[in-house]
């Protein structure tokens, strides 16, 4: 019985890999490597049995998901895509095209802007329709999202441009292919085609809060405010959004010396029943040895909890967060600058 691909070890899928290419790319290849590792590919070669179809375009699909890592995304694919040429089938070359090429390569552009100054990609989107912006912004990391919103004019008539986008970025759900290439395509012309046919799962409202969470402070309370008079609903699940628990990871240690002077030991003890090590460690390393030590026994007599015990507690510790945030005790997302 032929091996999954996760079953197969690196140098069973090398072996794969390389048995699939050209006679001249597997020369060079065999040029940069040790004479003990040429003997070790060949011996599993020839270990190997004729491996099906599907396996090989899988070996190549994991090949090309680490190679675009290392290559610009414009130009290791093209060199790809010769080399399968001559070692696929047209049929089989044709639906791994679909599947990863086009996708990666069509969603260059938006790799592109991360690069380019935040003012010049405000410049470039500011006359497209809200809707547009948000489709664009959303493809971004928050960080350089909120700083192109930034500089795309606030109201153009009686609209509230940034208003709007961040309204219709919460209210993303899902993003067809075929419309991402429209989007890009106002871009630049010279983009290459997003496989047709899938579709993207996104957190509108998740990306509507880091956007938020990464502009200067009075900023998001202006825009919240705005966003509150049309829907008061959509305001308060931002706001939810814009602190959940996990991101107590990002919080200094400054900010966890605050939070444990504030929250209520067993409301705390209640909420890390349900947490990560990682969240859990930050709040200990915060605590004397001591008080760390007697904490965790606490936690231990406190046995099995409710897990809606433990939401009910997370979304407490949560509330006195954002209260300290929103008083200036601890900060978390700001973009506001330190000199």
């Amino acid at each position: 019985m032929e091996k999954s691909r996760s079953d197969l070890s690196g140098l069973e899928k090398a072996a794969i890999l390389v048995s699939t290419l050209p006679e001249e790319a597997t020369v060079k290849i065999f040029k940069k490597l040790k004479e003990h590792e040429i003997e070790k590919l060949i011996k599993t070669i020839l270990s190997i049995e004729n491996p099906s179809k599907e396996l090989v375009k899988g070996v190549i699909e994991e090949a090309y998901e680490y190679l675009k890592e290392l290559s610009p995304v414009k130009l290791a694919p093209e060199h790809l895509k010769k080399i399968l040429e001559k070692a696929l089938p047209k049929e089989v070359l044709e639906k791994l095209l679909d599947q990863t090429f086009d996708t990666q390569e069509g969603k260059a552009i938006f790799q592109e802007l991360e690069k380019l100054d935040s003012k010049l990609v405000a410049n470039l989107i500011k006359d497209e329709h809200p809707q547009v912006i948000a489709l664009i912004l959303s493809q971004l990391k928050p960080s350089k999202a909120s700083e192109i919103l930034q500089h795309i004019p606030k109201r153009v008539g009686i609209t509230n441009i940034q208003e709007e986008v961040i309204k219709r970025i919460a209210s993303i759900e899902k993003i067809s292919s075929q419309t991402l290439k429209v989007v890009a395509n106002t871009l630049e012309e010279e983009l290459l085609t997003i496989g047709a046919g899938s579709e993207e799962s996104l957190s509108g409202i998740d990306i509507a809060a880091e956007i938020v969470n990464a502009l200067p402070k009075e900023t998001q309370v202006e825009l919240l405010e705005d966003i509150r008079k049309e829907d008061e609903i959509l305001a308060e699940n931002i706001e939810e959004r814009m602190f959940k628990f996990e991101d107590i990871v990002k919080l200094d240690n400054k900010a966890i010396i605050e939070i444990l002077k504030t929250v209520d030991k067993n409301v705390l003890m209640m909420a890390l029943k349900g947490a990560s090590e990682e969240i859990l460690n930050k709040f200990l390393s915060n605590m004397s040895k001591r008080a760390a030590e007697m904490f965790l026994e606490d936690m231990e007599v406190l046995g099995p909890v409710k897990k809606s015990d433990v939401e009910k507690a997370q979304k407490k510790i949560i509330e006195e967060i954002k209260n300290l945030i929103n008083k200036g005790v601890i900060d978390f997302g700001s973009a506001d600058e330190y000199l």
